[in-house]
């Protein structure tokens, strides 16, 4: 099919902006056209507002508007992809083609037809743009994902998988995808180790090897592809996201799910209000790490009746409040609400019956994370004192009437 970007004709990828029908606009046109949305003008309608029933719904997520003229650094409701917002103007030489999200941060490379191309930092916020260096790749880079449990930076030119140093951005060759003329047109991480890839020439989803950069047929996406495209994946819920740009109704632009079992793509709905092309596509997300147990510390030996004080402490990987759930195994639990992560805890307790207890101890984040239970044996021995049987059942079962005997008792003496 003679409208697909083979390896050898990828120079082309971003010639789409071409197409008719878009006149030149300058930086101030572009900043006057960003003040007067501000101001609720929509004569331009790629960049009207959002209903006000729509706002906060779904999920930001940003992205570089390739075509329609000129290029922009957007964000737009990935419920709602087709009220598209401005951030900021790029400040790149060539176009933005990969984006990935790492600990807050949008994370990017620069297209280069050939080779060594640029990593970026974008301020998701003000658009500023923050070169890492120059990648060195042997290919143009067309997509960065980022693996958070080996916390690797992986890109894809069109044949090859490269890690990216943070530092500097530059490219290491992991391997090659396999397959035969193939476009890697972008690639994402679910958070879990596995990578997954958009081929432009066999219109497929692929599965690969962080290790080998090995490719592995998942299965067709059922989109023409065309032109640059990007994917992400909503790492808090496992949802597959493509920024597709197709053959379908004459060069469209559109935001797909993609299921990462079959390949199969749903689509959400166009982006902007006119055939749009985004790549540079990253999804925030937060990843959560339950809190480590409860460490428990107090006496481990005690008399019935009198009052204890124990301590609690947890830490939680994101440093989220913590509340912590107490069982003191007489059937009395302590609940403990929005305590700062790492901050120590006390609190008293008095067991009015002989025995060995366990106390138990959890600690549960601010999203509902749970720790493992925490443990500690304490034991309540017998009085000495009142080691008869009548003696003990008082004891046990009147300890305000013993401890007011005890009282009479020492005022007497």
């Amino acid at each position: 099919m003679i409208h697909k970007i083979v390896a050898t004709g990828i120079i082309l990828l971003f010639l789409v902006m071409t197409v008719t029908g878009t006149g030149k606009i300058d930086e101030n046109d572009v900043t006057s056209l960003a003040i007067a949305h501000t101001m609720g003008n929509n004569n331009n309608t790629q960049f009207q507002g959002f209903p006000e029933d729509f706002m906060g719904i779904g999920k930001t997520c940003y992205g570089y508007q390739v075509y329609p003229n000129p290029d922009l650094l957007v964000w737009f409701d990935i419920d709602y992809p087709g009220f598209l917002h401005m951030i900021g103007i790029p400040i790149s030489s060539d176009k933005i083609a990969g984006g990935t999200w790492v600990d807050g941060v949008w994370w990017c490379c620069e297209y280069v037809p050939i080779s060594n191309s640029n990593i970026w930092i974008i301020d998701h916020v003000t658009g500023e743009m923050t070169l890492v260096g120059a990648s060195g790749s042997s290919e143009g880079l067309h997509g960065l994902a980022y693996d958070d449990t080996t916390r690797t930076m992986y890109a894809c030119g069109s044949t090859n998988l490269f890690t990216i140093d943070m530092e500097t951005g530059a490219a290491t060759l992991v391997g090659s995808f396999g397959i035969s003329d193939s476009v890697m047109i972008g690639i994402a991480s679910d958070g879990y180790g596995n990578i997954y890839g958009e081929d432009l020439h066999t219109d497929s989803l692929h599965s690969i090897d962080p290790a080998t950069g090995t490719a592995t047929l998942v299965g067709p996406l059922g989109l023409d592809l065309n032109y640059g495209q990007d994917m992400a994946i909503d790492k808090e819920n496992g949802i597959c996201y493509l920024s597709a740009f197709t053959v379908h109704a004459g060069n469209e632009g559109a935001l797909y799910t993609c299921n990462l079992t079959t390949g199969t793509t749903t689509k959400i709905g166009n982006l902007g209000s006119e055939p749009t092309q985004i790549t540079g596509f990253a999804i925030p997300y937060r990843l959560n790490n339950p809190p480590n147990p409860p460490i428990i510390d107090g006496p481990t030996e005690g008399k019935v009746g009198v009052e204890y004080e124990y301590s609690f402490i947890s830490e939680d990987p994101e440093s989220d409040d913590i509340d912590y759930m107490i069982r003191w195994d007489d059937g009395y639990i302590t609940q403990l609400f929005d305590r700062p992560s790492g901050e120590v805890v006390y609190v008293n307790h008095t067991w009015n019956e002989r025995g060995i207890y366990t106390i138990k101890a959890k600690a549960i984040d601010a999203f509902g994370l749970e720790s493992d239970w925490a443990y500690l044996e304490v034991s309540m021995p017998v009085n000495q004192q009142n080691s008869h049987p009548f003696l003990n059942f008082f004891t046990d079962h009147f300890p305000f009437l013993h401890q007011l005997f005890q009282y009479f008792l020492q005022q007497r003496l």
